[in-house]
């Protein structure tokens, strides 16, 4: 490896998946090439989106709590994921429904009930549930979760989410956004690029910016692997690993790091600084993931963790 200057992207805890998910289908949004900063002048992401808390439910009286995993939400078609957890740990049954409700202004307007997918993650029996709601406003919105129980009983749980105009990092059918970052070529050893004890230089062999202009997609993931800590952050670089060594020369496959100095924070984050790129994507939360087609369009995001077989269903719509 070259020796060069700065040090690298990075990323921080995340959740679960959050959100996977989709893009390709007839539901996708047309290509609009309108700057994030453009669509998101009105409102600023948080300057530390790794301190961040999560969003979650109260705790019923059943015992029923639910952690939201997609918390950068717009008005339009957008993908929900969340955890639920109960008195005896995580829940990963079938048959969960949402039904959204509309409660601003004094105004109450309920959905329909839509059925969740449950996806679980590699490790332990944690998952998420995920699916998608249209959103027709912005304002305070309330997913109302049904789970099926014993003996024929359901219960259920709200959970208090807020929608706004457009989201922070950017939407399905808009510009990915061209930021540098750097590559293995940019620095001396591997630890300057990742906090992960994964370092697979594969993952930092070309700058995001160069692999929006190679007329190939891109899959991109935002994150710091040594600091996932919560309940909605998963093994993400891992995945992102797993779909290059599957599809090596269909697609870029990149790593950013949520910090930009991951060799430096050696366990003490009041050291971390964010990197540039997570700053020029406007993200908001620790952990994502995103699908760019060839001509440089989002075509998919996933806030949270988001597993193999729902990145590689996203990646497949753009080969």
């Amino acid at each position: 490896m070259k020796t060069n200057i700065q040090v690298l992207v990075a990323g921080v805890i995340v959740f679960v998946a959050f959100i996977a998910a989709c893009g390709g289908d007839d539901d996708t949004p047309q290509s609009n090439n309108e700057a994030p900063e453009a669509m998101t002048a009105h409102r600023e992401p948080p300057e530390r989106p790794d301190r961040e808390p999560l969003i979650e439910s109260e705790t019923t009286a059943d015992g029923l709590k639910a952690i939201l995993g997609t918390g950068d939400l717009g008005v339009g078609r957008e993908r929900i994921g969340f955890v639920l957890t109960s008195k005896t740990g995580f829940i990963n049954t079938d048959g969960v429904q949402v039904k959204p409700k509309y409660i601003s202004d004094g105004a109450e307007g309920a959905g329909a009930a839509v059925d969740t997918e449950f996806h679980e993650w590699p490790y332990g029996n944690r998952g998420l549930y995920t699916t998608y709601v249209d959103f027709d406003r912005a304002g305070d919105w309330v997913l109302d979760i049904s789970v099926p129980g014993e003996n024929g009983a359901t219960m259920s749980v709200p959970l208090a989410i807020e929608v706004f105009d457009i989201s922070h990092a950017p939407m399905q059918g808009h510009s990915a956004v061209s930021s540098k970052t750097r590559t293995v070529d940019d620095v001396e050893t591997i630890e300057e690029l990742t906090t992960g004890s994964l370092q697979d230089p594969d993952l930092y062999q070309i700058s995001l910016d160069q692999a929006l202009e190679n007329e190939m997609p891109t899959v991109v993931v935002f994150a710091s692997p040594a600091f996932c800590q919560n309940a909605v952050c998963g093994p993400q670089v891992d995945v992102l690993q797993e779909l290059k060594n599957a599809y090596p020369s269909d697609a870029n496959f990149v790593h950013v790091d949520f910090y930009d100095n991951p060799h430096e924070i050696q366990g003490d984050l009041e050291r971390a600084v964010i990197a540039p790129a997570v700053l020029e994507w406007r993200l908001p939360s620790i952990e994502w993931t995103f699908v760019i087609d060839k001509q440089g369009i989002v075509t998919a995001r996933f806030e949270g963790f988001a597993t193999y077989n729902e990145v590689e269903a996203a990646l497949r719509q753009v080969l």
